[in-house]
Order: C-alpha cells, then sequence, then structure tokens
C-alpha cells in the first residue's frame, strides 16, 4: 500500500518575543487625554494671571507668568505620567522574564 502524501508530522511555528508581547501600553485616548490636560494647566493659569492683570494692574506680566507656570506645571505632570508608564511597563517586563512565582512552603 501507497503512503499518504500528508503523513507530516504536526508542527507549529515557533512564536517570536515580539509576537508574545500584547500589550503595548497605554493607548492613544489615554496620551491625548494628557495633551489636552497640559492644555487646560497653560489655560486656567493663563487666565488666573489676566484675572491678577485686573486685580493688581500688572498687564502684561500676570497672564505672561500665569502661562509661563502653566507650562511648567503640565510639562511637570507629563513627566510625572511617562516616568509611571515606563516604571510599569519595566515591572511588567521584569515579571514576564522572570515567569510566574515560584511557590514553595
Amino acid at each position: 500500500m501507497a503512503k499518504k502524501k500528508n503523513d507530516l508530522p504536526d508542527y507549529e511555528r515557533p512564536t517570536m518575543d515580539f509576537e508574545r508581547e500584547a500589550d503595548i501600553g497605554p493607548g492613544a485616548g489615554q496620551w491625548a487625554a494628557v495633551g489636552i490636560e497640559f492644555a487646560i494647566y497653560v489655560a486656567l493659569f493663563f487666565l488666573g494671571g489676566r484675572w491678577l492683570d485686573g486685580k493688581f494692574g500688572w498687564d502684561p506680566w500676570g497672564a505672561a507668568m500665569g502661562g509661563l507656570l502653566g507650562a511648567c506645571m503640565g510639562m511637570y505632570m507629563l513627566i510625572r505620567r511617562v516616568m509611571r508608564a515606563d516604571k510599569s511597563a519595566q515591572e511588567a517586563s521584569e515579571a514576564k522574564r522572570d515567569g510566574p512565582p515560584k511557590g514553595g512552603a
């Protein structure tokens, strides 16, 4: 009797490391929210400076310093969020590399 043509062993292609990583981090929506948050800080501090301009007569300086302070605050919050995201990604990477915790009693 002749051997069948499809008598090949079952074969699965090995999965590469980059294919195993399904979690790519925060989505575009979360980073868009960071940009909106930055703009809100700048706008609020600018408007606060404009209010101080009207109250104390500091005409251009209150708005300018408010906008600058708002930009600094927005950058601080942006850097803080990026550092937090980087730390959580690093911890997740270490957990994947180490594997599941070994249980021993």
